[in-house]
């Protein structure tokens, strides 16, 4: 069997000598690459951030704690799945980026369609992050200083957001191996950590806690409301191969694991903040940001609120590694190695989805159309990947483990159609709803960007 694989000049056939080999054992040794624990927190810090705030509301919207519990287990299952195959397949076609691999499997047509998805999808979490990190700290200024801080020019989202941006993410974003920011990753994971003891906190000491909320939803359809949420909760797939790529010791077994131990960390958390959130505030009373209900000026929740723009901090490179690799793979394979075209790229990358945070009043209608590639990186990229790898190995479909890959393969691409229909229509209708009842949409805030500042 013959794949293809990306070298300096492009993609290139490359004849695999045991195509069948177990890959669970296979394992390529990187001495500069990270440890178990440094994949864990790359996974973790990809996965977890502003999605954390929504999911209070995500369970108020689906209908209850235990459906939103059931949904999201539901959900995992195919989600890990979707990571393990990722790297199982990246293993098959010698790739290190999501665009690469699918274009392996299924044809070097298919690196045009990955790769632009993969960029424009890049790009538009980036600008998400600048346009968060701006809302925290107009947040913490308008508590402590006062709603007229913009008047001191000092004080501007505008001069603070360039500023914070500027001195800590932009000198992380230049590097060409995504190991080096497993560190600052860990940065970013203990902050959530932080955020989460926080919310739990604030919540048994809010009064009349517990408040009433719902266990099971009105009708089956109001289950399918957090399904938005989890696509963006939960989107690390198109960082997950680059990640396993730049392992120290890269096998599938090991990055199963770590996979596993992300994801289940991922739904602790993300339950535990929509228990105690939605408790909080009760059934139809919870905000579309659990930090924003908190009402108090405890110097505890303005770290809180910090420590989600320090976490955007740690999550930005990461994101615009994945997009920079991709763009540049769509002209030439080789530029990525070019010091000068990556520090180019890094630095007008930056400029633009910083100048567009600052500048474009709401970019909301924008991302929670852009929404629905979430799900294609979850489930639809993994389910063709999955049915190209099977019919590689066995394209008569002759063992029984085959068959039932096929089947997993299937569910997986349907669902994910199901998903991409099911966001993008719950877009469209967030378009034309009242704005007073537009709360989220695809975990993300609708009133991103817009300003706390009272002019005079």
């Amino acid at each position: 069997m013959r794949f293809l694989r990306r070298n300096g000049y492009g993609l290139i056939d490359d004849s695999v000598e045991v195509p069948f080999e177990n890959s669970s054992t296979r394992s390529h040794l990187n001495p500069q690459g990270t440890t178990v624990i440094g994949t864990i927190f790359l996974l973790l810090n990809a996965t977890l951030g502003a999605g954390l705030l929504n999911f209070p509301l995500a369970f108020d919207r689906s209908g209850g704690v235990i459906s939103a519990i059931i949904v999201q287990l539901s959900f995992l299952v195919f989600i890990t799945i979707a990571l393990v195959t990722l790297a199982n397949c990246s293993d098959m076609t010698k790739t290190s980026s999501l665009p690469d691999t699918v274009a392996g499997l299924c044809g070097p047509k298919t690196l045009i369609l990955s790769g632009i998805c993969v960029t424009i999808y890049s790009f538009g979490c980036c600008l998400t992050f600048i346009i968060v990190i701006g809302d925290q700290f107009e947040r913490v200024l308008a508590t402590y200083y006062g709603m007229d801080f913009c008047h001191h020019w000092f004080l501007s989202r505008t001069f603070i957001t360039c500023v914070t941006c500027t001195l800590f993410i932009l000198p992380i974003s230049f590097f060409k191996r995504l190991d080096i920011l497993s560190y600052v990753s860990s940065v970013g994971c203990i902050t959530i950590v932080y955020v989460i003891w926080v919310i739990i906190h604030q919540s048994v000491n809010t009064l009349d806690y517990p408040r009433p909320t719902q266990a099971w939803p009105r009708n089956v359809s109001q289950a399918f409301q957090l399904v938005p949420i989890i696509c963006f909760a939960y989107q690390t797939h198109m960082t997950s191969i680059p990640t396993y790529a730049c392992m120290k010791d890269r096998n599938l077994y090991k990055f199963t694991w770590c996979a596993v131990l992300s994801m289940g960390l991922c739904f602790l958390s993300y339950t535990i903040v929509g228990i105690f959130g939605y408790k909080t505030f009760g059934a139809g009373h919870v905000p579309s940001d659990i930090l924003q209900g908190y009402d108090d000026k405890s110097p505890s929740l303005a770290i809180a609120i910090i420590a989600i723009a320090v976490k955007n901090f740690t999550t930005y490179p990461i994101v615009l590694f994945c997009g920079r690799n991709s763009l540049l793979g769509l002209f030439r394979a080789d530029l990525e190695d070019n010091v000068t075209v990556r520090a180019i790229v890094t630095l007008v990358w930056f400029i633009l989805t910083l100048f567009a945070a600052v500048v474009i009043s709401d970019i909301s209608p924008v991302i929670n159309l852009m929404g629905t590639l979430s799900a294609t990186f979850i489930f639809i990229f993994p389910g063709i990947c999955l049915l190209q790898s099977v019919l590689v190995k066995d394209p008569a479909i002759y063992l029984n483990k085959s068959r039932f890959l096929v089947v997993v393969a299937v569910i997986m691409t349907a669902l994910g159609g199901f998903v991409c229909g099911l966001v993008l229509v719950q877009a469209f209708e967030d378009l034309y709803r009242v704005p007073v009842d537009k709360k989220f949409v695809t975990g993300f805030r609708v009133d991103l960007g817009s300003t706390l500042c009272v002019l005079k």
